[in-house]
C-alpha cells in the first residue's frame, strides 16, 4: 500500500496548536508575529510550558516570525515553500503539481 504525503502551502496554516502533556488540553495560537511571549503555562492545569527567554520560547517566537515572512512572499517570487506531512517515516517521494 502506498501512502501519499500531504503538501501544505504556508498560506494554508492558520494556527499552531500546543498540547499540554499533563492534562491533554490544547491551545491554538494564530500564525502571526507573537506580540508577547509564548504562553508560559497551560491555560487549563497551569503546568509550566515555557520559561521566559528560554531557548524553546525564543525558538517558538522565531518560528512564528519565519512562518509569517514566508507566507507573505511577493507573488512574483520564483519559489513556493510547502510543509510536507507524511503518515510514516519512510522515504519521501513527492512531486509538486504545476
Amino acid at each position: 500500500m502506498s501512502e501519499t504525503p500531504l503538501n501544505l502551502d504556508l498560506t494554508d496554516l492558520g494556527t499552531i496548536r500546543i498540547f499540554c502533556k499533563q492534562c491533554r488540553a490544547s491551545a491554538e495560537l494564530p500564525i502571526a508575529p507573537l506580540e508577547a511571549d509564548p504562553p508560559e503555562r497551560c491555560f487549563h492545569c497551569r503546568s509550566e510550558w515555557f520559561t521566559t527567554d528560554s531557548p524553546q520560547a525564543i525558538a517558538l517566537q522565531h518560528l512564528f516570525r519565519a512562518l509569517v515572512q514566508l507566507r507573505n512572499v511577493d507573488q512574483a517570487a520564483q519559489y513556493q515553500v510547502q510543509l510536507v506531512v507524511r503518515p510514516d517515516h519512510g522515504p519521501l517521494m513527492s512531486r509538486m503539481s504545476k
